[in-house]
């Protein structure tokens, strides 16, 4: 199981906010997620197919919750399973994943888990820095 919370500081809320709140700009600040095909199947609700940078693809929901400024990422199949939330709150962007690898991925799930966490801090990064 891969658990851990990246939070970085942000100036403006409201325009980091804009940013995160469209799940179609995901593949352009998370890195392995090569190609994202979703349809909003209901208001705010999106499903669809992942394609990560390894070779895998996936089945997901993504919710945006305006009020909470949350919107949550539910990888439902593939190599990976679980939840990826992403919230802006109290002058902070956090990134708090919960997941859990497939069986063929498990062995190199301390390499996996570095390699998630390094991802999240350049993502955040270059979320924070967007202009």
């Amino acid at each position: 199981m891969i658990r851990f919370t990246i939070c970085k500081d942000v100036e403006d809320e409201d325009k980091i906010w804009e940013i995160v709140k469209d799940p179609h700009k995901i593949p352009n600040y998370w890195k392995g997620t090569r190609e994202l095909n979703i349809r909003e199947v209901s208001k705010n609700v999106y499903e669809g197919e992942i394609r990560f940078a390894f070779p895998a693809k996936g089945k997901v929901r993504i919710e945006v919750d305006d009020n909470s400024r949350k919107i949550t990422i539910s990888y439902l199949s593939g190599p990976v399973k679980g939840s990826h939330e992403i919230k802006i709150k109290d002058k902070k962007i956090c990134s708090n994943w919960n997941v859990e690898l497939s069986l063929l991925f498990r062995f190199r799930e301390k390499w996996t888990e570095e390699h998630f966490r390094s991802g999240t801090i350049h993502a955040l990064e270059r979320i924070v820095n967007e202009k």
